[in-house]
């Protein structure tokens, strides 16, 4: 049995990058970039007016209240033909260029128009209410850095410097497969020792979350030539992941399977709750395999800690991995046991802006509901025994820190 740091340092050893693709930037949100944009002109591409109002020259309006001649305006999308002189303004929109001879943009709720003259209440500063051209980013200047997972501002951003394809880190293809006699489909009611296949489709839920590709095989039975049918299709994909069969039962047959299938073991076991019975391995030929525990929190937490980092890394993360926050706890918490526990918790920001952890009681690693509850994981360390409120910990935020309301947590939401 080895760390957690030992297990993820050696997958992270045995994975190289894909290839990249070129994606149009309408389809690339979410996707990690895997090139240098740079601009191709200067941002902004001209003196911008930043409000709507007057362009003048400043020392017309050094005392107010001060009275000019509008000579024309500026709409957004057109270039001023003329130039403003001493003495003259001219209406301009937000965004719009500033003519020239002008110096600054006076806001349109300090003036008072009368026909074809304007009057300045309040002075403004040479510069004032005017991004300069280029003030923002120069021509040739890099605007996204390879490694940045795209979203929606960076679309925008590619889509304002005419980068139209972006070279992008091609999504894994992933092939699911659920083991156990047990498993009977959602749709089924169970009979007698039966229950529901969760991992199944939790698994491609968890790949289509982080942006890889699912295929789902289907259910290998306690028997090695299903196995064996299920695991060859599986391994003509990036990656493989199996759940279930990788204990030390009679029937946990996953792992001779691999091996006579070219897969080398590479580790079995990890100091990890849940998720000791851990397995993974490689092909010659780069197909990772993640033999994954039966129970459906082992399942989840494994995959987070590990599958989920191997993607990001195939597809060419540079630090694939999730970074961890400190919190203190709403309450006690014990881990019995010298493994590092990885349990579910509730993460909230306190009344004095801190993170605070709530410890959510389980049943253990077969407690999917109590699970299905957290927004965190709260990590107690292998030399860790009881953990008293108040105490600081470190938590691995999931993705439902950012988006799921606390209907288990929050008294004032019950239900």
């Amino acid at each position: 049995m080895i760390s957690v740091d030992e297990a993820l340092e050696i997958v992270a050893s045995h994975i190289s990058a894909l290839d990249p693709e070129d994606v149009s930037f309408e389809l690339a949100c979410g996707r990690l970039l895997r090139e240098d944009v740079a601009s191709d002109t200067d941002l902004p591409p001209f003196p911008r007016s930043a409000v709507d109002g007057f362009a003048l020259r400043a020392a017309d309006v050094s005392g107010t209240p001060a009275t000019l001649e509008i000579i024309g305006e500026v709409p957004a999308g057109s270039f001023p033909s003329f130039q403003i002189g001493a003495g003259e303004a001219a209406q301009i929109m937000t965004g719009a260029p500033v003519p020239d001879g002008a110096d600054a943009v006076q806001m349109v709720e300090q003036t008072r128009v009368d026909a074809d003259r304007v009057e300045v209440r309040e002075r403004v500063e040479a510069g004032q209410n005017i991004a300069p051209r280029g003030s923002e980013v120069a021509n040739g200047a890099v605007v996204l850095r390879e490694g940045t997972r795209l979203d929606p501002a960076t679309i925008a951003v590619a889509a304002t410097v005419g980068k139209t394809s972006l070279r992008v880190g091609r999504r894994p293809e992933v092939a699911v497969i659920a083991t156990g006699d047990e498993l009977v489909h959602p749709t089924t009611t169970p009979a007698p020792g039966q229950i529901r296949n969760s991992n199944g489709f939790s698994l491609v839920a968890q790949c289509e979350q982080v942006g890889a590709t699912a295929h789902y095989l289907g259910v290998a039975t306690d028997d090695e030539a299903s196995l064996t049918q299920l695991i060859r299709a599986g391994l003509e994909k990036d990656v493989l992941l199996l759940s279930g069969g990788v204990s030390m039962g009679r029937f946990d047959l996953v792992e001779p399977v691999l091996e006579r299938e070219g897969v080398e073991i590479l580790f079995e076991s990890v100091a990890l709750k849940p998720g000791k019975p851990l397995v993974f391995g490689r092909t010659n030929d780069g197909t990772l395999v993640f033999g994954l525990p039966g129970n459906p929190v082992s399942t989840m937490v494994t995959f987070e800690l590990f599958v989920r980092t191997a993607l990001a890394r195939l597809e060419g993360a540079p630090s694939p991995s999730r970074p961890y926050v400190t919190a203190s706890l709403s309450g006690p918490l014990r881990n019995r046991g010298r493994r590092r526990a990885f349990l579910p918790g509730w993460l909230s920001v306190g009344t004095d802006g801190r993170l605070v952890a709530h410890p959510i009681t389980t049943r253990g690693s077969g407690d999917i509901v109590a699970f299905a509850k957290a927004n965190a994981l709260v990590v107690s360390g292998e030399d860790d025994d009881i953990h008293a409120t108040g105490d600081v910990v470190q938590v691995y935020p999931l993705d439902s820190f950012f988006h799921r309301e606390d209907r288990w947590q929050n008294p004032a939401n019950p239900r």
